[in-house]
């Protein structure tokens, strides 16, 4: 990991920030292990080159009578 991963302290005081006050430490390591991993992966995608063109689009749409 990098030198700039979170420590539980700081994943302690973000999930407190945002109001969730009542996890164990058990659920503050998974918090912190999967703020570790997104961190990575957001890290070594290449996105200098994307485009809003590039944004996956989902479009949804209700037929009538169904």
């Amino acid at each position: 990991m990098s030198d700039d991963s979170p420590t539980l302290d700081e994943i302690r005081r973000m999930a407190a920030e945002i109001g969730m006050t009542r996890l164990t430490d058990a659920h503050l390591e998974q918090l912190l292990r999967a703020t570790r991993t997104a961190r990575a992966r957001r890290a070594s995608l290449a996105i200098a080159t994307l485009t809003p063109a590039d944004e996956p689009m989902h479009v949804f749409r209700l037929e009538e009578g169904k």
